[in-house]
């Protein structure tokens, strides 16, 4: 009992300890995935789940490359973690993807759709998944109208529930 007890301790402190600081605003605390993940694959499986978690593998793709686009690319923070957390050009309470700074906890509430991120997340930094968006540095859902900040960028594609723009 003791020795359960004991393990079970350990067990906790290795989880806290190994929980990413991520961003000061947003305590994200998810599920323990079946592998372990580093703290920018966390990330970017993070921004799949929230940004694209209803998406089809393409579209989860689409997510992740825009964010692995922006690390690439001068304008942008260089980790992906850095990139998710970023708030908008003139600071302030608005972040580039809304999610992270919208009051809400960002622990991802279904197991599976948690595990699907993951892998997508995997599958682009590890595993070779090709950027379906070309390029794409910007996205929006096809939801709603254009934004404002669509002017003068080139569209590249619509992806799912996603448009896509360099």
């Amino acid at each position: 009992m003791i020795a359960r007890r004991l393990t079970g301790l350990v067990l906790l402190a290795v989880l806290i300890v190994a929980r990413p600081v991520m961003a000061q605003d947003s305590a994200a605390q998810v599920p323990s995935p079946s592998r372990a993940l580093d703290d920018e694959t966390k990330c970017l499986a993070l921004a799949i789940y929230w940004e694209g978690k209803t998406e089809t593998r393409a579209g989860q793709l689409a997510v992740a490359h825009t964010v692995l686009n922006r690390v690439k690319h001068a304008k942008f923070p260089d980790t992906i973690c850095g990139v998710v957390s970023q708030r908008t050009e003139g600071g302030g309470k608005r972040c580039q993807f809304s999610w992270w700074c919208d009051g809400k906890r960002d622990v991802p509430m279904n197991d599976t759709d948690w595990e699907q991120a993951m892998g997508n997340a995997r599958a682009a930094l590890h595993d070779g998944a090709q950027d379906p968006t070309r390029g794409a540095l910007y996205f929006h859902s096809a939801r709603i109208k254009p934004p404002k900040w669509t002017a003068g960028r080139k569209k590249l594609a619509r992806i799912g529930n996603h448009v896509f723009y360099k």
